[in-house]
């Protein structure tokens, strides 16, 4: 396979999801962590990928990056071509004018390297703590989308900013669909979905008019040759993310106290997942394309590995999956 058609499909392709997140049973270096991201950053643009993707959330045990318009920004000045992307970040828990200005400046200053993915966000501590309601967050999401584009027209008297950060509606709820395509936002859809579930997603954005965005889709990826090492990663890569989701809030309650909740939504996690040989990740992979999903942000950087086992998996990505995705991404076009 030829260089281009390798940079083709890795021009499709963003990693993720950087959270630096620190708990209280194993606290984490913030310098070391910010340290690590910039390594990690700039071996991602070594090796081809398109983009790195960070995520949003504060108040809680598990300590995720609460600025990661920050973190990326300093990414931005160790790297020249690789794109910075959030998914998502909660827009809803923000000053729009605030934040449509900092998007500003961080775009600008990266050379128009900025996807801003925003969400609605879903943990009711979050909202409590900085004083906001939750049953509001839709309105508060509208504003946000009038307020971003006029900020970065020039309606505010800010310095226009032309084009602007490209802006990815994170969601699948019907909702959230209506307002990517009246908006015309891309889109990035969560990491559960199934293929068809992403082509009814694809059909809802095209029943609401002139929609020509783009639909990237998460998905949590590991490539392992060997099925024992796959299969007691993918056991790993449940329980962690069980610990996490237990204190979500599942139909009014914690997750933990309406356990069928909680393992169905486990379930779709373990089923969804993508964790085996690169022509098993692949394939995986191919039938999300064939769906309609033209931007792939692969999910590999999990609490429970090394960074140097991070590192390796990127290589194999990078090394392994173009060649397997070439005559399905390639024809896509290129982002860069």
């Amino acid at each position: 396979m030829t260089a281009d058609v390798n940079n083709r499909v890795l021009d499709h392709i963003g990693v993720g999801l950087w959270t630096m997140r620190s708990m209280a049973q194993h606290p984490r270096n913030r310098v070391a962590d910010y340290r690590a991201l910039g390594e990690d950053a700039v071996l991602a643009e070594q090796l081809g990928f398109h983009s790195i993707w960070s995520a949003e959330h504060r108040i809680w045990y598990d300590g995720w990056v609460p600025a990661p318009l920050h973190a990326l920004a300093h990414v931005a000045g160790l790297t020249s071509r690789l794109r910075t992307g959030t998914a998502v970040l909660l827009a809803t828990q923000h000053d729009p004018y605030t934040l449509a200005r900092t998007a500003a400046t961080l775009d600008r200053i990266s050379g128009g390297r900025l996807d801003l993915g925003i969400g609605l966000g879903h943990r009711d501590v979050e909202f409590d703590a900085l004083g906001l309601r939750r049953d509001q967050r839709g309105r508060r999401m509208d504003e946000v989308l009038e307020v971003l584009p006029a900020v970065w027209a020039g309606d505010h008297g800010d310095p226009p900013v032309d084009p602007g950060p490209t802006i990815w509606m994170g969601g699948m709820a019907p909702r959230a669909l209506e307002r990517a395509a009246a908006k015309n936002t891309n889109v990035i859809l969560p990491q559960t979905l199934r293929p068809e579930q992403v082509r009814r997603c694809l059909d809802t954005l095209h029943s609401h008019g002139d929609w020509s965005g783009t639909v990237g889709v998460l998905r949590d990826v590991w490539i392992e040759p060997l099925p024992r090492r796959a299969r007691s990663m993918h056991t790993r890569f449940v329980d962690n993310f069980r610990e996490e989701a237990g204190w979500w809030i599942l139909k009014g309650k914690p997750a933990h106290e309406v356990p069928d909740l909680l393992e169905s939504q486990m379930a779709r996690v373990a089923d969804s997942s993508l964790m085996g040989s690169a022509d098993e990740v692949a394939q995986g992979l191919r039938a999300l394309i064939d769906a309609g999903a033209e931007f792939l942000c692969l999910r590999i950087n999990f609490d429970l590995v090394s960074q140097a086992e991070l590192r390796d998996q990127m290589h194999r990505i990078a090394a392994e999956l173009p060649s397997r995705l070439a005559d399905v991404i390639a024809p896509l076009g290129v982002e860069r």
